[in-house]
């Protein structure tokens, strides 16, 4: 008798643990259903508003809200947010001399800082801003480069979200904390030999994503005429000019539709059968361009995160204006 009863109970829990991972897979498979209607090539890297707003509940999801920088950013993450959220400051996905080295930042810290945002193999990120996806893209390219596989944008942002006015609050959810183990994948990223190594090779193309001021010469930094910490301007020789600003719609901060953004990178030469490259001034509009490449379905994809306040202030690699 008792052995029939460890065999029901044994039997019961294993159908719950196959209905619960059914679930979890006909969730996760819901996941960029909006986006595929656009016909983005990997259309579960880019979530619409209304499939975030079905999922808030989710335990498994983490949204992450990377407005602005530090105290500020964190004062309008405050004053309110969507449900759920936590708050990063993108400033923390960014280490110069990391950069260098061949990673977006330190891996330890990256394992550290993941881990405290309750994020593991098993979460399902969406990183939002305000900024037409430009610093969720950051988190975008980092966690995909540390191995995380299940990430995305969410389109339009806070920016369509408020428009639609979906739910907002003023508490900060209670976080568990989880183990982030971090995968590195160096094809992910270039550093400055690297792209250095391969200026004359047909097989890779050069994508700047800077602004047409800063990618001919005239200006280092994309708001202001002097800029102390670059110390010359142009571009890496023989790279094309994807503005990212360019790569979104300015009403609502969505991106365009795959046609377009094929269009346009082909128009460019940043074709698939190339290795693209992306850069920028920091990293960021870089990574945007990358997380657009990717979204695109592009195999072969890099961002040299180093960008231009590396090989700008290194004389002896060569600049083109």
């Amino acid at each position: 008798m008792t052995r029939m009863r460890v065999a029901i109970a044994g039997a019961w829990l294993s159908g719950v643990f196959v209905v619960a991972l059914t679930a979890t897979v006909v969730w996760a498979q819901c996941w960029g259903q909006e986006a595929k209607k656009s016909r983005y090539a990997n259309a579960r890297l880019l979530v619409d508003t209304q499939e975030v707003a079905a999922h808030l509940e989710d335990v498994s999801m983490r949204l992450v809200d990377l407005r602005a920088k530090g105290a500020q950013g964190y004062a309008e993450y405050k004053k309110a947010h969507i449900p759920g959220a936590v708050y990063l400051n993108w400033e923390d996905l960014d280490d110069v001399a990391s950069n260098r080295k061949g990673v977006p930042m330190d891996q330890a810290k990256a394992e550290a800082l993941f881990g405290k945002l309750g994020i593991d193999e098993n979460t399902r990120v969406v990183a939002y801003d305000d900024s037409g996806g430009l610093l969720s893209a950051r988190l975008f390219f980092v966690l995909e480069f540390f191995g995380q596989k299940n990430v995305a944008v969410l389109n339009g942002g806070l920016t369509k979200w408020v428009q639609e006015d979906r739910p907002l609050n003023t508490q900060e959810p209670k976080i568990t904390p989880k183990k982030f183990v971090a995968r590195p994948n160096p094809k992910l990223i270039a550093t400055a030999e690297w792209v250095r190594e391969n200026l004359k090779n047909p097989g890779v193309c050069l994508v700047d994503a800077r602004s047409r001021l800063e990618y001919e010469g005239k200006r280092t930094d994309p708001g202001k005429s002097e800029d102390p910490e670059i110390k010359r301007g142009g571009r890496i020789p023989g790279a094309v000019s994807i503005d990212w600003t360019s790569t979104i719609n300015p009403e609502d901060h969505t991106f365009k539709s795959a046609e377009e953004l094929q269009k346009m990178f082909e128009k460019a030469g940043a074709t698939k059968d190339r290795e693209i490259v992306t850069y920028c001034r920091l990293g960021n509009r870089s990574a945007h361009n990358y997380f657009v490449a990717r979204l695109l379905g592009y195999e072969k994809v890099r961002n040299y995160d180093g960008s231009w306040i590396d090989w700008g202030n290194r004389a002896e690699l060569p600049v083109e204006r």
